[in-house]
């Protein structure tokens, strides 16, 4: 039986709420790889862009990145940098990660549900992951300090709507 790079790639994802960060990478022949930062300290490397690997961490748990984009960005009232809640666990917040390259990303993610810690660095900010990895991002504290605070913010909500979830579960039970 044949599989495709698709579903040996999900079978390699994490579990959503494991994943810290999604960091673009260049691959030996220059095409795009991502770089998972998980919640155990391990670094896996993906030979895919990290739009693909974001459009299957999604379809794992049956939704479609497009959609959860199209109304996270309704929610934030933004069309850019749009923070995007796949799971209560994970909620991950874009940051720019390398200049502009040709068929290679330059944003990465960071999961929000997973409190990163922010400090400023030279020709941008550094983001520490829990398991002490540190990620470093073109753009500036401020900027980078807003889009966590927003994260938070989506992040509680999306905790809020799943106790409201199963509350009413637990009447109608």
């Amino acid at each position: 039986m044949n599989r495709t790079k698709r579903e040996i790639l999900m079978q390699r994802l994490p579990a959503a709420a494991d994943i810290l960060a999604l960091v673009p990478d260049s691959g030996a022949n220059g095409s795009g790889e991502t770089v998972v930062h998980t919640a155990a300290g391990d670094r896996l490397q993906l030979p895919a862009t990290t739009e693909y690997v974001l459009s299957c961490l999604a379809e794992r748990e049956d939704k479609e990145i497009r959609l959860i984009r199209r109304n996270a960005a309704r929610l934030l009232a933004r069309r850019r940098n749009i923070i995007l809640p796949i799971l209560h666990g994970c909620v991950l917040a874009p940051l720019m990660m390398r200049p502009v390259q040709k068929r290679c990303g330059r944003l990465g993610y960071i999961n929000i549900a997973r409190a990163p810690l922010v400090a400023h660095s030279t020709r941008g900010t550094d983001v520490a992951l829990t398991s002490g990895a540190v990620i470093h991002t073109l753009w500036q504290p401020p900027t980078v300090k807003k889009l966590v605070q927003e994260g938070r913010a989506v992040h509680y909500k999306l905790l809020l709507d799943v106790r409201r979830q199963l509350r009413s579960a637990e009447e109608l039970g």
